[in-house]
Protein backbone atom coordinates (compact mmCIF):
# COMPACT_ATOMS: atom_id res chain seq x y z
CA UNK A 1 0.00 0.00 0.00
CA UNK A 2 0.92 3.68 -0.87
CA UNK A 3 1.82 6.23 2.08
CA UNK A 4 -1.63 7.69 1.19
CA UNK A 5 -3.25 4.52 1.33
CA UNK A 6 -1.62 3.75 4.51
CA UNK A 7 -2.61 7.29 6.24
CA UNK A 8 -6.44 6.74 4.64
CA UNK A 9 -6.43 3.43 6.03
CA UNK A 10 -4.89 4.96 10.09
CA UNK A 11 -8.01 7.71 9.96
CA UNK A 12 -10.65 5.56 9.25
CA UNK A 13 -9.62 3.09 11.92
CA UNK A 14 -9.47 5.77 14.12
CA UNK A 15 -12.58 7.10 13.50
CA UNK A 16 -12.16 10.30 12.36
CA UNK A 17 -13.35 12.34 9.13
CA UNK A 18 -11.83 11.90 5.51
CA UNK A 19 -11.44 15.61 5.80
CA UNK A 20 -8.16 14.75 7.70
CA UNK A 21 -6.88 12.13 5.90
CA UNK A 22 -7.11 14.92 2.74
CA UNK A 23 -4.93 17.20 4.42
CA UNK A 24 -2.26 14.47 5.95
CA UNK A 25 -2.17 13.26 2.46
CA UNK A 26 -1.76 16.57 1.41
CA UNK A 27 0.89 17.47 4.13
CA UNK A 28 2.97 14.32 2.94
CA UNK A 29 2.92 14.37 -0.77
CA UNK A 30 3.72 18.57 -0.27
CA UNK A 31 6.99 17.15 2.01
CA UNK A 32 8.07 14.63 -1.05
CA UNK A 33 7.39 16.81 -3.32
CA UNK A 34 9.35 19.64 -1.82
CA UNK A 35 12.02 17.16 -0.14
CA UNK A 36 11.24 19.30 2.55
CA UNK A 37 13.77 16.87 5.16
CA UNK A 38 13.99 18.10 8.78
CA UNK A 39 10.92 20.51 8.42
CA UNK A 40 9.04 19.21 11.54
CA UNK A 41 8.05 23.34 13.06
CA UNK A 42 6.74 24.32 9.66
CA UNK A 43 5.41 21.33 8.55
CA UNK A 44 3.22 20.85 11.99
CA UNK A 45 2.56 25.03 12.11
CA UNK A 46 0.66 24.52 8.63
CA UNK A 47 -0.88 21.45 9.78
CA UNK A 48 -2.26 22.72 12.97
CA UNK A 49 -3.96 25.93 11.39
CA UNK A 50 -5.25 22.98 8.40
CA UNK A 51 -6.64 20.99 11.40
CA UNK A 52 -7.97 24.19 13.23
CA UNK A 53 -9.91 25.72 10.39
CA UNK A 54 -11.48 22.08 9.72
CA UNK A 55 -13.40 22.55 12.79
CA UNK A 56 -10.81 20.35 14.70
CA UNK A 57 -9.14 21.72 18.29
CA UNK A 58 -4.95 20.38 17.53
CA UNK A 59 -2.30 20.78 20.03
CA UNK A 60 1.01 21.98 18.65
CA UNK A 61 3.73 20.24 20.44
CA UNK A 62 7.05 20.90 20.64
CA UNK A 63 10.15 18.83 22.80
CA UNK A 64 12.78 16.04 22.49
CA UNK A 65 12.38 13.03 21.29
CA UNK A 66 13.93 9.67 21.98
CA UNK A 67 14.41 7.97 19.03
CA UNK A 68 17.21 5.04 18.03
CA UNK A 69 18.84 5.62 21.17
CA UNK A 70 19.44 9.68 19.84
CA UNK A 71 18.01 12.52 21.94
CA UNK A 72 16.56 15.20 19.71
CA UNK A 73 14.26 17.91 18.89
CA UNK A 74 10.73 17.72 17.57
CA UNK A 75 7.36 19.44 16.78
CA UNK A 76 4.38 17.48 16.50
CA UNK A 77 0.24 17.82 16.73
CA UNK A 78 -1.77 16.07 19.21
CA UNK A 79 -5.23 15.58 18.50
CA UNK A 80 -7.84 14.50 21.06
CA UNK A 81 -4.30 12.96 23.03
CA UNK A 82 -3.20 11.53 20.05
CA UNK A 83 -0.11 12.21 17.76
CA UNK A 84 -0.36 12.86 14.08
CA UNK A 85 3.37 13.22 12.94
CA UNK A 86 3.92 13.11 9.14
CA UNK A 87 7.36 14.90 8.97
CA UNK A 88 9.14 11.72 11.44
CA UNK A 89 9.31 9.87 8.18
CA UNK A 90 11.57 12.71 6.22
CA UNK A 91 14.35 13.79 9.16
CA UNK A 92 17.41 16.16 8.71
CA UNK A 93 19.51 12.98 7.85
CA UNK A 94 19.68 13.08 4.34
CA UNK A 95 15.56 12.51 4.83
CA UNK A 96 16.40 9.25 6.82
CA UNK A 97 12.91 7.95 8.79
CA UNK A 98 12.93 7.64 12.26
CA UNK A 99 9.96 6.31 11.60
CA UNK A 100 7.05 5.56 9.43
CA UNK A 101 4.37 8.78 9.72
CA UNK A 102 2.67 8.46 13.20
CA UNK A 103 -1.37 9.00 12.55
CA UNK A 104 -3.97 8.66 16.05
CA UNK A 105 -0.76 7.31 17.66
CA UNK A 106 0.19 4.55 15.87
CA UNK A 107 2.77 3.89 13.36
CA UNK A 108 1.13 3.32 9.77
CA UNK A 109 2.47 0.69 8.33
CA UNK A 110 2.82 -1.52 11.65
CA UNK A 111 0.05 -0.38 13.38
CA UNK A 112 1.52 -0.55 16.42
CA UNK A 113 2.69 2.56 18.62
CA UNK A 114 5.53 4.27 17.92
CA UNK A 115 8.73 2.77 19.00
CA UNK A 116 10.29 6.66 19.36
CA UNK A 117 9.35 8.49 22.69
CA UNK A 118 7.70 12.11 22.29
CA UNK A 119 8.17 14.49 24.94
CA UNK A 120 10.76 12.91 26.86
CA UNK A 121 12.96 15.25 29.51
CA UNK A 122 16.86 15.23 28.28
CA UNK A 123 19.14 18.05 27.08
CA UNK A 124 16.15 20.64 26.69
CA UNK A 125 15.50 22.24 23.69
CA UNK A 126 18.65 23.87 21.78
CA UNK A 127 19.31 25.70 18.91
CA UNK A 128 16.72 26.40 15.85
CA UNK A 129 14.23 24.55 18.63
CA UNK A 130 14.43 27.67 21.25
CA UNK A 131 14.45 30.37 18.23
CA UNK A 132 11.28 28.76 16.83
CA UNK A 133 9.80 28.23 20.16
CA UNK A 134 10.19 32.17 20.99
CA UNK A 135 8.74 33.47 17.95
CA UNK A 136 5.68 34.43 17.69
CA UNK A 137 3.33 32.11 15.48
CA UNK A 138 2.32 34.58 13.04
CA UNK A 139 6.08 35.62 12.21
CA UNK A 140 7.13 32.33 11.84
CA UNK A 141 4.14 31.44 9.57
CA UNK A 142 5.09 34.81 7.50
CA UNK A 143 8.84 33.82 7.20
CA UNK A 144 9.02 30.85 5.89
CA UNK A 145 11.05 31.39 2.37
CA UNK A 146 9.67 28.54 0.15
CA UNK A 147 6.20 29.88 -0.50
CA UNK A 148 5.27 33.15 -1.41
CA UNK A 149 3.21 33.31 1.32
CA UNK A 150 4.92 31.60 4.06
CA UNK A 151 3.27 28.76 5.50
CA UNK A 152 -0.04 30.26 4.95
CA UNK A 153 0.71 29.41 0.94
CA UNK A 154 1.23 25.72 2.74
CA UNK A 155 -2.12 25.74 4.71
CA UNK A 156 -3.92 26.28 1.51
CA UNK A 157 -2.08 23.29 -0.27
CA UNK A 158 -3.10 21.20 2.67
CA UNK A 159 -6.51 22.49 2.80
CA UNK A 160 -6.97 22.28 -1.12
CA UNK A 161 -8.74 25.69 -1.87
CA UNK A 162 -7.97 29.57 -0.82
CA UNK A 163 -7.38 31.02 2.29
CA UNK A 164 -8.19 34.73 3.52
CA UNK A 165 -4.11 35.13 4.87
CA UNK A 166 -5.21 38.61 6.42
CA UNK A 167 -7.80 36.38 8.37
CA UNK A 168 -6.02 33.97 8.81
CA UNK A 169 -3.06 35.95 10.19
CA UNK A 170 -5.29 37.84 13.36
CA UNK A 171 -6.90 34.17 14.07
CA UNK A 172 -4.07 32.74 14.84
CA UNK A 173 -2.05 35.45 16.65
CA UNK A 174 -1.71 34.13 19.88
CA UNK A 175 -0.67 30.57 19.21
CA UNK A 176 1.91 28.99 21.40
CA UNK A 177 3.64 25.93 21.01
CA UNK A 178 3.10 23.88 23.79
CA UNK A 179 6.24 22.04 25.55
CA UNK A 180 6.00 18.86 25.79
CA UNK A 181 8.20 17.12 28.46
CA UNK A 182 6.81 13.64 30.05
Amino acid sequence: MSTGDLIRAAVQNAGYKEDIANVLCNLSEYMKRKQWWGACHASCSALYVALSELGYSPKLCIGEMLGQGLYFDHSWIELDGQILDIAISMTLLGGAPVSEPIVFGKNIRSGKEPVIKYGVPGRGIEGETLVVNSLPFVDYMDGFPDEKNGLWGVVQELLGRKVDIPDLREKYKDVKRAIVRE
